[in-house]
């Protein structure tokens, strides 16, 4: 005898799972009210998402999907014929550092001050990517 009566719930349950994993940015209500929580992926070289907008009190974790390590440095990091003639081509601003962390590792900060956040991985100078807090 066939459980016809399961096909739906569970064609649901995995319909759910694969929009939640194909997220590149994923908002619980973790912490106190009103607070957020934004994850940003480290997967095939980039930060996914790259650019976003968030509230004060938003804390965002960068996970590492790549089994390369990475870092999470803030500043700018100037890449491609604009480095022609620099001696520096990475400005970090010591708002934040992570250090390398390594595949399936997190790193996390929480921005309570307005303003933009550029950052970018100082071993991988092209993975750049902003935050700009409201």
């Amino acid at each position: 005898m066939k459980n016809t009566h399961l096909l739906p719930p569970i064609m649901l349950a995995l319909s759910l799972v694969l929009m939640a994993t194909s997220s590149s940015a994923v908002e619980t209500g973790q912490g106190s009210p009103g607070s957020r929580v934004v994850t940003v992926k480290i997967r095939d070289l980039k930060f996914t998402p790259s650019d976003m907008v968030v509230s004060v009190g938003t804390a965002i974790n960068w996970v590492n999907l790549d089994a390369v390590d990475h870092d999470v440095t803030s500043g700018v990091s100037v890449i491609g014929r604009a480095t022609r003639g620099m001696k520096q081509t990475k400005f970090p601003d010591d708002k934040f550092s992570s250090g390398l962390f390594s595949e399936d590792k997190m790193f996390s900060v929480t921005f309570d001050k307005k303003g933009e956040y550029k950052y970018y991985c100082s071993i991988h100078p092209f993975m750049i990517a902003k935050i700009v807090v409201e």
